[in-house]
């Protein structure tokens, strides 16, 4: 599907119009590039083999007192149906979360890590969330919930 990605970081502008400065790198707007296949979603791996699978987050938000405010939620994502490899060659590089396509967050990885990001805010009630994986092969990977 069509998103706007930042030439710089690779990071993924679920919005229309690309941000005044990348909210990962910093670098301008004008870095920002539409891309037809900027991100690809789970009506890609339908159709797709096992290696595809890896790539797509599965979320998860539950309500506690994880940032000593309440309430507010803890959002977790796992990468893949089947664990990602992460080794240098092949890894996911980050997990950005999103609250109503607006950027909240992110977690960046190496691959010593396990494929798995998480983070703590408040006041996202009733909003869509939305997380994208960034695979250093495979590209941009959104699920929402």
């Amino acid at each position: 599907m069509k998103a706007l990605v930042c030439s710089v970081c690779g990071y993924v502008h679920l919005q229309d119009t690309a941000p005044e400065k990348c909210p990962v790198c910093g670098a301008p707007s004008k870095v920002f590039n539409l891309k037809e296949d900027g991100l690809k979603t789970k009506t890609d791996i339908v159709t797709a083999g096992e290696s595809e699978k890896k790539h797509l987050p599965f979320i998860t938000v539950e309500t506690k007192n994880c940032c000593g405010q309440q309430p507010c939620h803890e959002i977790r994502a796992k990468i893949g149906e089947i664990t990602h490899p992460m080794t240098p060659e092949h890894s996911i590089l980050r997990i950005v979360f999103y609250a109503d396509k607006n950027f909240i967050g992110y977690t960046s990885l190496t691959p010593s890590l396990n494929p798995v990001g998480a983070i703590c805010v408040t006041n996202i009630e009733n909003k869509k969330i939305s997380v994208v994986a960034l695979c250093n092969i495979h590209g941009s990977w959104l699920s929402e919930l």
